[in-house]
């Protein structure tokens, strides 16, 4: 019996960008075990443009269709086509994608547990996944009752720019908002930007401005000084998803007709890698620093608000107070989001705990209590969250 012949899968991806390697590494891994698949990649530039395969007679692709111009070309193969980017509102193709808006909110809540009141997001114009990370962002910073300032800048995904356009911009910008303050950029380069204006403008990083990135590209990340925080995307999970429903769709398993609503898949995202750009408090309240350091100290335990008190020499009150002002939340949801991103790390970094052991190691009641926090969060059981990150279908 013949083996049947390898098919040919274009990766229109920029595969020399580190999160976006990571996303390729997914792709090979998932079709290492499951399919014949040899890739087309360009050898040279390290990007295959979606434009470059007009007239491409292959099997499948898998492209970051970043403008209206990779969508025209991409949209004349006769091949299934699966889309990484989030560059463009309207996908006609099945995209794979991670959750902008929860992105969004998850730096709010890093930003607003080191006390910030004043914020601003640096964002990019027409650039659908900086829309949707702004609303995750400017949604819980409203939720908990601060403003923000935001500046957004043209993109240059289809055209050079000099390495300074819109840097005046920015330094301008940033000299509006009163330290201490808070920025959330639309990817990590844009906050390197971002770090390099505030030198230039005077301002230390991160004692007067915190800066949080997106993508984990420890190229960005570890260049700047101080080094960048940022949060992943959850890019190896993005790229074996992606790979998985091409597979099905060459298979024959999905219909290129499905409806719009079916064309979006969510991969939760990933954790935030904390570098020192967001190393500080923006609080001056001694006593308050107390108590949260006692919390980040002992969550893990069974404490309740009524240690926090005791840790500090300042009445209930007080206390519950001075982090509604300082934090925008209450001491009990401040303990229960160190629980809840313990909880977290633990169900995606290990398989042999138990759900009643991840709860007993992050401070939780009970599994009861640990299940309730991630159906309020993330609309899912804690044993779904666990499954979703160890490829348990």
């Amino acid at each position: 019996m013949s083996r049947r012949p390898p098919l040919e899968i274009a990766l229109a991806i920029n595969v020399g960008i580190t999160h976006l390697e990571r996303v390729v590494r997914g792709i090979r891994e998932y079709a290492e075990r499951n399919t014949n698949w040899r890739f087309l990649i360009s050898p040279e530039t390290h990007y295959l443009s979606p434009t470059a395969l007009e007239g491409w007679d292959g099997d499948g692709v898998i492209a970051l269709a970043n403008t209206p111009a990779d969508i025209e070309v991409l949209s004349t193969l006769s091949c299934p086509v699966v889309n990484l980017s989030g560059a463009v509102e309207n996908s006609p193709f099945l995209r794979v994608r991670p959750d902008y808006e929860r992105l969004g909110r998850m730096a709010a809540w890093h930003l607003l547990d080191r006390g910030y009141q004043r914020f601003g997001f640096y964002g990019v114009t027409d650039v659908w996944y900086s829309d949707c990370y702004e609303s995750g962002f400017l949604a819980e910073l409203s939720a908990r009752g601060f403003d923000c300032s935001t500046l957004r800048v043209p993109a240059t995904l289809s055209e050079k720019t000099r390495w300074d356009i819109g840097q005046g911009e920015l330094e301008l910008w940033l000299s509006t908002i009163t330290p201490p303050f808070a920025v959330m950029a639309a990817h990590d380069p844009r906050a390197a930007m971002v770090i390099r204006a505030c030198e230039r403008a005077g301002l230390k990083v991160p004692e007067d401005v915190a800066v949080i990135g997106v993508n984990n590209d420890t190229v960005a990340c570890e260049s700047c000084r101080p080094p960048l925080t940022s949060i992943e995307r959850n890019d190896s999970e993005i790229g074996a998803e992606a790979a998985r429903q091409l597979d099905r769709l060459i298979q024959k398993e999905l219909s290129a007709s499905v409806e719009k609503d079916s064309r979006e898949l969510i991969v939760p995202p990933g954790k935030i890698r904390e570098r020192a750009s967001t190393d500080s408090l923006a609080i001056d309240q001694p006593d308050l620093l107390e108590a949260i350091d006692f919390a980040r100290e002992h969550f893990r335990e069974q404490i309740t608000v009524a240690d926090l008190v005791d840790a500090c020499p300042r009445s209930r009150r007080w206390v519950e107070d001075a982090f509604g002002e300082k934090l925008g939340c209450t001491p009990r949801t401040f303990l229960f989001r160190l629980r809840f991103r313990e909880a977290q790390k633990l169900l995606k970094t290990s398989t042999d705990l138990s759900l009643s052991e991840v709860a007993e190691l992050c401070g939780y009641s009970g599994t009861r209590q640990l299940n309730g926090q991630f159906k309020e969060e993330l609309g899912m059981g804690a044993r779904q969250f666990g499954q979703s990150h160890h490829g348990k279908r």
